[in-house]
């Protein structure tokens, strides 16, 4: 058993909802994963998002529940990744996925 408070559940959030969103998160027991933030160049961007898509496989594969806090920004090329990856597309966050 471990003391670990996150429930094997982890939460892909946006930058523009990471503060408002961290303490509810936190609360239902989910881990979290930083989406990019705003300004950085495309490249970076991309790699930033090739790295969260390669976690949540290995997430899924070991069963843990993820799912996606975004703001609109980035949700198409990662779910590209995702996809590229065999992951399905990843339910949204609410309140009710608590």
């Amino acid at each position: 058993m471990s003391d670990d408070p996150r429930g094997r559940k982890i939460a892909l959030v946006a930058d523009s909802r990471l503060e408002a969103l961290l303490p509810e998160l936190r609360t239902a027991g989910f881990g979290t994963i930083q989406l990019p933030p705003g300004g950085l160049p495309p490249a970076v961007v991309s790699e930033w998002l090739e790295q969260v898509a390669e976690h949540v496989a290995e997430f899924r594969h070991h069963g843990y529940e993820v799912v996606l806090a975004g703001d609109g920004t980035d949700e198409v090329e990662l779910r590209e990744k995702l996809g590229e990856l065999g992951v399905p597309p990843l339910p949204s966050y609410s309140p009710s996925n608590s």
